[in-house]
């Protein structure tokens, strides 16, 4: 399953996405030569959308290409670390992308391993809960960002992927 549609399924267990986003998904698989009947179908819907309609055309596309639904908590914790990936790309500043992690800690409940994005979205550094504040902050979340998407990268190394 390709990053896109888990930030979709992600987005949709959190329950963020829009009809107007699975539709969306489909011309972006089309155009990036993912192709079938379904999400073509699901491609071409017209407003007013249906969620009944867009849902059904949604799981037969993914059935079309072999992918299951991921579990909810590990597919939101993979989108989180999608956050993690544009801090550290610069595509987001720091603060933004901790705030979104943030979101996602609240809706899972506040899993253990996501806890430090909680003290850091407070402004204190995990562990000590030291005030943070400007470039000090900054530094304190690419630091979480790189530890976060390192873990990731031990898991799928010793062939765990999320």
């Amino acid at each position: 399953m390709n990053l896109e549609t888990i930030k979709l399924v992600a987005g949709r267990y959190m329950e963020l996405v829009t009809h107007e986003e699975y539709v969306e998904w489909a011309v972006s698989c089309l155009e990036s030569g993912i192709d079938s009947k379904n999400i073509r179908i699901l491609a071409s819907l017209q407003k007013p959308l249906y969620s009944s309609e867009v849902e059904d055309y949604f799981k037969r596309s993914l059935r079309d290409l072999g992918w299951e639904l991921p579990d909810r908590k590990e597919c939101i914790i993979e989108y989180a670390r999608s956050f993690a990936k544009e801090i550290l790309s610069g595509q987001v500043s720091p603060l933004e992308g901790c705030r979104k992690i943030y979101r996602i800690v609240v809706d899972l409940q506040y899993p253990r391993e996501l806890m430090s994005w909680l003290y850091l979205d407070e402004g204190l550094e995990p562990g000590t809960y030291r005030d943070l504040e400007g470039k000090e902050l900054d530094e304190a979340i690419i630091k979480e960002a790189r530890r976060f998407i390192g873990e990731s990268d031990r898991f799928n190394q010793e062939g765990f992927a999320l």
